[in-house]
């Protein structure tokens, strides 16, 4: 006799209960799937798994920042749930009311991969740090998102930026050291920034990049870049090296 907590009912039988009743759960019995080999064009299963959330704003925080100019100005920090690589990138919205004012124009938007040694330290080694501070001053002026992206050493990461960092000190260029440890020129992945903007309802950009790489991605995932403005070229002596070799790559 079979224990009393066990229902036993055929597919034949389910299908003829209500809707509501079907989506009960008993011990040891899995709702009826269509296991007939898949056709084109077929409806999906009404029991097929669904596909990831789209990401969504998770946090928004106001607070003032200081510019490289001393000016100090309103901004905001966003934050985001279900992110495609699951990272903590961040949006910064800066010139809010004079993007009221653009009338329909698209917001000015940089993709800032982000850089301890260039951004914080202010190292001589990269054109990171002035990049971003002129990015700042410029969504002030005009109104748009710096778009930070949690990927240093364009996606290596830290620990594996400062091991290439040694190579170059022996002689190999920027993405000749990336190779030398067993990673592409470029790891990054752009589809998080697309998905942010998508989350913030922003579908077309004016993107301030050098890196056609940066226009590509983005249109590639549904972002119309509608004009690439060129960053400022901050050359010293200490990283003509590094911008000559991301020059012949094609991603100044």
């Amino acid at each position: 006799m079979e224990p009393e907590s066990v229902v036993s009912m055929s597919e034949e039988a389910l299908k003829s209960c209500p809707v509501g009743v079907r989506h009960f759960e008993v011990a040891g019995f899995d709702p009826p799937v269509d296991r007939a080999p898949p056709e084109a064009g077929r409806a999906r299963s009404r029991y097929a798994a669904p596909g990831p959330p789209a990401p969504t704003v998770r946090t928004s925080v106001e607070l003032n920042l200081r510019l490289p100019s001393r000016a100090v100005v309103p901004a905001r920090v966003i934050t985001f749930r279900d992110l495609a690589d699951g990272g903590e990138h961040v949006a910064v919205a800066l010139g809010e009311q004079v993007a009221a004012r653009r009338a329909g124009r698209p917001p000015l938007v940089r993709m800032h991969s982000e850089c301890l040694t260039g951004d914080v330290l202010c190292s001589a080694r990269c054109d990171c740090g002035p990049q971003l501070r002129e990015a700042l001053e410029a969504l002030h002026r005009e109104g748009g998102y710096l778009l930070y992206l949690r990927q240093e050493g364009r996606g290596i990461g830290l620990y594996s930026k400062i091991d290439a960092y040694a190579l170059q000190d022996d002689g190999l260029d920027t993405f000749a050291a990336n190779r030398a440890l067993g990673f592409a020129d470029d790891e990054r992945d752009y589809e998080v920034a697309a998905q942010m903007l998508q989350a913030l309802g922003v579908g077309a950009v004016e993107l301030l990049t050098n890196n056609r790489t940066k226009t590509r991605a983005l249109e590639s995932f549904g972002i119309s870049v509608v004009r690439q403005r060129p960053t400022g070229v901050f050359e010293t002596p200490e990283n003509s090296r590094y911008l000559a070799a991301k020059a012949e790559a094609g991603r100044g």
